[in-house]
Formats: C-alpha cells, structure tokens, sequence
C-alpha cells in the first residue's frame, strides 16, 4: 500500500511539473518579460526563505554550512532582483540594451557560486555572521557600484554581436566553481542527510546545465536563453526542496542533523550504560554467592579437621576437598582479573602465530586432556593472523575445555579455521557432545549463564571469550544442532 501510495505521489508530481512547464513555454511564447521575470521572482523567493530558515535558527545550527549559504543569497537575491527590474523591456531603468541586466547576471553568477563552495568549509567551522555580512555587504556594494556608478565591470552584451568574450568566459569559470563545490560537497557528504546531498547535488548540476545554455544565446529572448531559465527554475526548485522545504518539515535533518545523532549517540550510550550497570549488579551478586559457597565449604573442612580423632582416611578426603575449592576460588579470582583487565583497555595487535598458541593451550590443558582420554585433532599448519597471543590462548583455552566437559565419551575434539568475509579467518572447535537447543544458544555469550544449572562454575567463561575477541576486531559464535554436537568459533583480523 504505501508503495503504491508513493508511486501515485510521484505521478502526480509528475504530471504537476509537466503541466507548469508546459504553462511556462506557452507564457515564455507571449510574454518573454513575464516568463522571465515568474522564474526569476521565484529563484528570489527560495533565496529569501532559505536566508530566513537560516536566519531564525542561526541560535540552534550545529552545522554553519546553511547559516552561509542562507546570509549569502540574501545577497545574490538583490543582485539578482535588480537583473529582473533591469531586463530589456522593463522600463524600470534607463533604456540601454540587454547590457546592463546581462552584467548584473554575471556579477550575481560568481557570488552564488563562489558562496556554495565557501559554505562547505563551514561544515565543521563556526561562522562569524557579522563578519560574513560585513565582507558580502562590501563585496555587494563594490558590484554594483562598479556597474551603476563607475562603469567599469566589463561589458557582456552588445546589440547586434551578441555575448561578449567576457561574459562566455565568466560563464565557464562560474561552471567551474559550481563543480569544484559538487565535488567538495560529495567529499563533505558525512555532514548531509543522504536525501539532503542529493537534491544539493542536483541543484548544482542543474545550475551548471543552465549556465551552459547562457553562453549559446545570441538573443536574449531566444531558445538558448528559455532552456537555460528553465534549468535555472530546476535548480532553484531542488534548492527548495532540500532546504526549504525539508528544514520546515523534517528540521533534525536539514538544520539539526548534528544534534539528533548526538541525541541518537547519547541514547544508545545510556542504554548500553544501564545493561552494563545492570550486568555489573548480576556481577556482584553473583560473584558473591559463587565466592560464599566455596568459603563455606573450607570452614566446614577446616572446622572438621580441627577434630583430632578424625581417622586419617577422612582427614586425607577433607583435605582434597579444599585444595580443589582452593583451585575452584582461584580460577574464578582469575577470570575476575582477566575480566576487568579486557574492560580496562586496549592492546596492540599483532601477527601471531596460531600453531604456537594451539601448542601453548595443549600443554596448559595436558592433565585435563589425559584424565577424560580427550582426542584432539588438528591441521598441522595454521595460518597467521592479528591478535594479542595471551588472550587468544584464553579463547582456544575456554572453547576446548568447554568441549571436553560437554563432549561425548571420550571426547573428540576438533579444531580448524575457515576463510571468513572479507580479510579475515574464523577459529573453531567442534565437540561431539548432545549440541546445544537453539533457544539456549542466543544466551550462551552473556555474563553468568550456565549452560546446565547443576554443573559447577560460574558462567563467566564465555562472555569473557566474547569481550576479549571484540577487543580484537573479531566477532564470536555458535553452530549447534541438537543430538550433532557444536561448533564453537571466534574471528580475527589476518
């Protein structure tokens, strides 16, 4: 439905734009003052609204770019409302030929253009409105006192020849100055809304469409001279659109672009604020209780073997029982350390070799590989990529123990890497256990979820991994079919 309603929209307009061109070719037949003079008064009205938007909001702008090109037409358009009144036939002025309208032309040609490429360095730039008033007044005042008063602006029309050298000249520098602010403008691009940039774009193009057509007249009531004012209507049009129309309707996208992404920065930032403090509570409760209930079972061990008459049978299990809560406390202490050591900052990557780490977590895991009979097989040759070799130790070192804990009996695991999207590598490792339930498997990388309830740990393994191998650039995953085993894979840049 809204596709449809958007293709009607578009016909309309179509056909909208069609009947006021069609209207404005019948009129420019008749009347050529007219016709001239409905385009030019409404090239003024844009100038004049879009001086107005900018004026009003100049407090607000985070981007000075309109606020220029606003406080600079306001100058064009009274260069350009005295080429209108002074247009061959008007009467407004002293009868003198297509001169006088001509020069006012060009002179309003290098102000707009140079305008549009200048407004761009002020992107990213505060602008300093009163000096900008100053020098365009200046620079306003000395044009048209060259050209009223001193009569020294080079002549651009003579009757009976035509377009002078200087005025074709003044055209094609005017068409350089608009393409160099396209271009600089599409290098600027970031600063738009993409819809914004376009219709800029395209306001540009047509202006230079248009100034193409005014160096071929030879009448100034001639074709030449009709395509280019209807170009020259396009272009004010889509200049309309971009700004005008788009800064009333939608102003966080013309006039305050900055300040909703800063908003939309600012939201997301809190949101991520409050699950990390969020996280940080489950954190402490549940680091608290994981703590508290080896603690407990030391005291109680130590409680009982303070019993002399204890046989030397249950003394020798009491003491097993602590060294391995011992070890259970101690491991969780260094994943809290590893932890808050991923979260402090960043390391600088470098090109490690795989089969070093592979070899390094096949010892650290020797006397677990051996008690379970564990199988592993892999390549022989791996290739090399960017990390930090100790964290991805941890990574390899999580994925293979957590393969042999849930893997069948014995074990088998597996481990390899596949070429992955673009310039990087995927590391994984395949048990052979039961494979894990879809829905389980989107809870799998956050902080203290266990997979099974009754086993011991405490559920901070795997978002470590996660943390620690985006830290690194890289992305964390799970492939899983129940009854299949799992395939747990991390990537890293190469």
């Amino acid at each position: 439905m809204a596709k449809t309603n958007r293709w009607t929209q578009f016909i309309w307009m179509a056909l909208s734009a069609g009947a006021v061109l069609a209207g404005l070719l019948v009129i420019s037949e008749d009347s050529y003052l007219l016709f001239h003079s409905l385009i030019e008064m409404f090239s003024i009205i844009v100038a004049g609204s879009i001086f107005m938007i900018a004026w009003n909001a100049r407090g607000y702008l985070d981007n000075d770019y309109f606020l220029f090109v606003g406080i600079a037409y306001f100058f064009v358009e009274i260069i350009d409302l005295l080429h209108t009144l002074a247009y061959h036939g008007m009467g407004v002025f002293a009868d003198t030929g297509s001169n006088l309208a001509t020069q006012l032309w060009v002179a309003g040609r290098y102000l707009q253009s140079i305008s549009l490429l200048l407004a761009l360095f002020f992107c990213n730039r505060k602008l300093n409105i009163q000096v900008q008033i100053v020098i365009y007044g200046f620079i306003t005042g000395l044009l048209l006192a060259s050209i009223f008063y001193w009569h020294i602006f080079p002549a651009c029309y003579i009757e009976g020849s035509g377009l002078t050298p200087f005025k074709i000249a003044s055209e094609y520098v005017v068409i350089a100055i608009m393409g160099a602010a396209i271009l600089l403008l599409l290098q600027q691009g970031r600063w738009f809304d993409r819809g914004v940039l376009r219709l800029l774009a395209g306001s540009m193009t047509a202006a230079i469409a248009a100034e193409f057509a005014f160096t071929t007249y030879f009448n100034v009531y001639g074709s030449a001279s009709v395509i280019g004012h209807i170009l020259r209507l396009i272009s004010f049009y889509l200049a309309y659109k971009a700004i005008v129309e788009t800064g009333l309707v939608r102003p966080q996208v013309v006039l305050f672009r900055n300040l909703a992404e800063s908003e939309e920065r600012l939201r997301e930032q809190t949101e991520e604020l409050q699950a990390r403090n969020e996280e940080l509570d489950a954190f402490a409760h549940t680091v608290a209780y994981d703590l508290k209930n080896p603690l407990a079972t030391l005291i109680v061990a130590v409680d009982t073997m303070s019993d002399f008459k204890l046989p030397p049978e249950e003394r020798k299990e009491y003491t097993e029982e602590i060294i391995a809560t011992a070890y259970h406390m101690n491991r969780i202490i260094d994943n809290l350390l590893l932890l808050a050591e991923v979260r402090k900052g960043d390391v600088p990557l470098k090109v490690i070799d795989m089969s070093e780490v592979i070899a390094n977590v096949r010892q650290r895991l020797k006397q677990l590989i051996a008690q379970t009979q564990a199988r592993i097989e892999a390549p022989d040759r791996w290739p090399t990529a960017l990390g930090h070799a100790p964290w991805v130790e941890e990574v390899l070192e999580n994925y293979i123990s957590n393969a042999i804990k849930y893997g069948g009996q014995p074990p088998l695991i597996k481990l390899g890497v596949d070429p992955d999207m673009g310039s990087s590598l995927r590391f994984w490792v395949q048990d052979n256990g039961c494979g894990i339930k879809l829905e389980e498997q989107a809870n799998l990388f956050k902080p203290f979820n266990r997979l099974r309830r009754r086993e011991k740990g405490h559920g901070l393994g795997l978002s470590i991994v996660r943390r620690i191998v985006e830290k690194m650039g890289g992305q964390t995953g799970v492939e899983s079919i129940p009854g299949g085993g799992s395939r747990f894979y991390f990537t890293l840049n190469c």
